[in-house]
Parts: C-alpha cells; sequence; structure tokens
C-alpha cells in the first residue's frame, strides 16, 4: 500500500499535544491535576480572601505561588511550545510535509515525495514499530519512545485495507 502524506501543521500539533498529553494514563492524569490546579488555586486564594483573610498564613503564598506556576507551564506553556514548533517545523523541514510512505508485510518505507525513485528513504520494519496509536484524525507509529510518525486519516485511499495490514503486522487490536 503506497500514498503521500502531505502533513499540514495543525495535524502536527494535535498528534503532539495527544502524545504529551494523552498518550498514557500517567500523562492524562498528570493533564487533568494541571488544569484542576490551574482553576482550584486562583479560586481557593479568592474565596480565602473573601471569607477568611486572616486565615492565610505566610507560607500559604509560595505554595499557592508554585502550584499556579507547576499548572500553568504544565498545561499552558507546553501547548504553546508545540503550536509555535509545528508553525515553523515544516519551514525548516518541508521534507516531513510531504512523504511517500509504502507499507507493506514486512515494514514501512518512507521516501521523499519530491525526489523520483526508490534510492533513497527509510525503511522501519514492523519489529521496529514500538505501538501504533489509532487517534481521531490520524495514525500514529511510535518508532521510538518520543520519535513518531503520523499517517493522516485523510491521506489513506481505504482506511479498512490499511487496518487490515496493521492487524496482520500484530500493530493494532483486532
Amino acid at each position: 500500500m503506497e500514498f503521500t502524506v502531505d502533513l499540514q501543521p495543525e495535524e502536527y500539533r494535535r498528534a503532539m499535544i495527544w502524545h504529551q498529553f494523552a498518550s498514557t494514563w500517567g500523562k492524562r492524569i498528570n493533564d487533568w491535576l494541571g488544569w484542576a490546579i490551574l482553576v482550584a488555586v486562583p479560586l481557593t486564594v479568592l474565596l480565602l480572601l473573601i471569607f477568611v483573610p486572616g486565615a492565610l498564613s505566610f507560607w500559604f503564598w509560595p505554595v499557592a505561588l508554585l502550584a499556579l506556576l507547576y499548572a500553568a507551564y504544565s498545561t499552558l506553556a507546553v501547548r504553546y511550545q508545540i503550536k509555535r514548533q509545528a508553525a515553523t517545523l515544516f519551514q525548516t523541514n518541508p521534507a516531513l510535509a510531504h512523504t511517500r510512505y509504502h507499507f507493506h508485510g514486512k515494514g514501512m518505507k518512507l521516501t521523499d515525495a519530491a525526489t523520483e525513485g526508490d534510492t533513497n528513504g527509510v525503511f522501519f520494519p514492523w519489529k521496529e514499530v514500538k505501538r501504533v496509536a489509532d487517534i481521531s484524525e490520524s495514525f500514529l507509529f511510535f518508532v521510538s519512545d518520543e520519535n513518531i510518525l503520523i499517517v493522516p486519516k485523510r491521506t489513506l485511499t481505504d482506511e479498512t485495507a490499511f487496518r487490515r495490514l496493521l492487524r496482520k503486522a500484530g500493530k493494532i487490536g483486532v
């Protein structure tokens, strides 16, 4: 099965945010805690200042500030960094935005869609693909814990046949 992926910055951004915040239960819990702290700390400070202003000790403020900074960084700043990276990634490395994928029983080969021929490229045997994640708009192929190949579902001519190939390779469940 062969097709060309013309990855868009928004697809890259969504995949990276999913990888950073939702790819494991631990990451999901960390993201939920970050959002909860981001909401709870200002609300707690406001309620305490209104209803019991004398109850706030000196040590409350540094702890509240540290919690708020952690939550802001882990939820907002990382998302902003991913958005900036997605916007500039394809300018600095245009081959990532236009890649030819060839999937078969032994693995997958990636080549630059702009070049003719199949001589240059990278081959990944199925045993090197750690896992495949099926998210709403894409398939994510983890070739390491941090390196991901993104295949948007819109680029597939036959998603059912593609899923069959992945199932046969043992990369997604039935």
